[in-house]
């Protein structure tokens, strides 16, 4: 069989082959790229102890707690209605095209999003607000089903499988974190008192100047029409929206206890996690996760030097 390929690989024309090998190669640095990602995260995560949020300096640290939702308005997951603390949704529509004079289909996207609403993280020891945006989440739940419709009539009814997907157009994807599911939390703590809460204007000028900080972000969330830039109409909705999530903060002047948030690290070196699963299993899956991704380095990049000789010798 291996001398067959390699028949293969020297009949291949010229232009075809060196595609096959910078992909090779290119397939072998994404691994090795992956092997450090999850390398560096479950060494963070062993190097960093479990703190309590009553007691825990400011900074950065691992939490673990229950998830709740904060009073005022809930968090509804768009295609399931269900309630939720965190959800992604992702909508894709079937299409046909045609490669090579043969007709072939695929899902391609027809819309998407992330909850950034804000929630509780209830510990031992107290409560912290959590703000997920630019979290690396790892969830509870998730469904996927299909329909005729851009936009789900009903959610799934017990069938996930492609099976079910002849004759339907759209297939809907949600990823969801419940109430009372358990979590770990690795991010920057923040305290504050009362009377250092920002007013609502200024909490509002905070969200829109960190969202404007990061043009790719706000592009992908906000500009519809994907014409590269963010028009009034645009704005307007990402203004709506940033009102929206200060709603989901609680202002009631006798909840003291939370009065600690949770967000994305200031140090890019630094990942924000927030997983349903404990500690112990997820250093264990970035650590199978980082082995994987080796191996795959090294077989890429044998099968790309493998490739050159036979090609030249």
């Amino acid at each position: 069989m291996m001398n067959d390929v390699a028949q293969a690989i020297t009949r291949l024309p010229e232009d075809e082959f060196w595609l096959y090998f910078i992909a090779a190669c290119i397939a072998s640095l994404v691994s090795l790229y992956f092997y450090f990602r999850y390398l560096w995260r479950y060494r963070i995560m062993q190097d960093t102890p479990t703190a309590l949020i009553r007691s825990a300096s400011q900074g950065y640290n691992e939490f673990s707690g229950v998830a709740k939702m904060l009073p005022g308005e809930p968090i509804i997951a768009p295609l399931t209605k269900h309630e939720c603390v965190w959800y992604q949704y992702k909508v894709e529509e079937k299409q046909s095209h045609y490669v090579r004079g043969r007709s072939r289909t695929s899902w391609c996207l027809y819309e998407s999003g992330v909850s950034d609403g804000i929630f509780a993280l209830h510990g031992r020891t107290g409560k912290a607000m959590v703000n997920p945006d630019d979290a690396e989440v790892i969830y509870s739940v998730s469904d996927t089903w299909y329909g005729s419709t851009p936009y789900p009539s009903a959610g799934p009814r017990g069938f996930s499988s492609g099976v079910f997907a002849m004759g339907k157009r759209y297939r809907y994807s949600e990823k969801r974190i419940h109430e009372n599911d358990g979590l770990y939390v690795l991010g920057d703590f923040r305290s504050f008192r009362e009377t250092q809460l920002p007013s609502q204007d200024e909490a509002l000028a905070v969200i829109l100047r960190t969202w404007k900080s990061n043009p790719d972000v706000l592009l992908n969330r906000f500009d519809k029409n994907r014409d590269g830039h963010i028009d009034g109409v645009e704005w307007e909705k990402a203004v709506l929206i940033a009102k929206k999530q200060l709603t989901k903060i609680p202002e009631r002047p006798g909840d003291k206890q939370i009065d600690h948030l949770i967000e994305k690290p200031t140090s890019s070196r630094k990942p924000f996690l927030i997983s349903t699963k404990d500690e112990t299993k997820l250093i264990a899956s970035f650590q199978y996760k980082s082995w994987g991704a080796l191996f795959l380095f090294f077989v890429l990049g044998a099968l790309a030097v493998w490739m050159v000789n036979i090609r030249v010798w």
